[in-house]
C-alpha cells in the first residue's frame, strides 16, 4: 500500500446464486470465498460493491486497504457508486 490507497478485487469468484439455490460441496463454498478470506485473516479492512451484473446475476468489487484505513475505502466506494450507479442497479426478474 505504499504507491496504492486501496486494492480492488472481485468480491467472489463466481456469481449470486439463484434464490433457492444451494451447494452441497463444502470446497466449492470455501472457494466462493476465496477473494475475501485473506483479506479477513489478515484483519485489513475492505468492503464490498455492486459493480455490475453477469447472466442477470449481481457481481461485486471489493476494495481493500491497510490497516485504519475504513474513510478511504468508504470515501472510495461512495464516489465509485456516485460514478456508476450500479447501487440503484436491479436485475430482471
Amino acid at each position: 500500500f505504499q504507491e496504492v490507497d486501496a486494492l480492488v478485487t472481485p468480491t467472489s469468484p463466481v456469481t449470486a446464486f439463484k434464490i433457492g439455490e444451494k451447494i452441497g460441496d463444502p470446497v466449492q463454498m470455501y472457494l466462493i470465498d476465496v477473494c475475501t478470506l485473506p483479506v479477513n485473516i489478515a484483519g485489513l479492512p475492505g468492503l464490498s460493491v455492486p459493480c455490475g451484473f453477469s447472466e442477470g446475476l449481481p457481481v461485486g468489487m471489493q476494495l481493500i486497504g491497510p490497516h485504519f484505513s475504513e474513510e478511504t475505502l468508504l470515501r472510495t466506494a461512495h464516489a465509485y457508486e456516485a460514478a456508476t450507479q450500479w447501487s440503484d442497479a436491479r436485475p430482471p426478474l
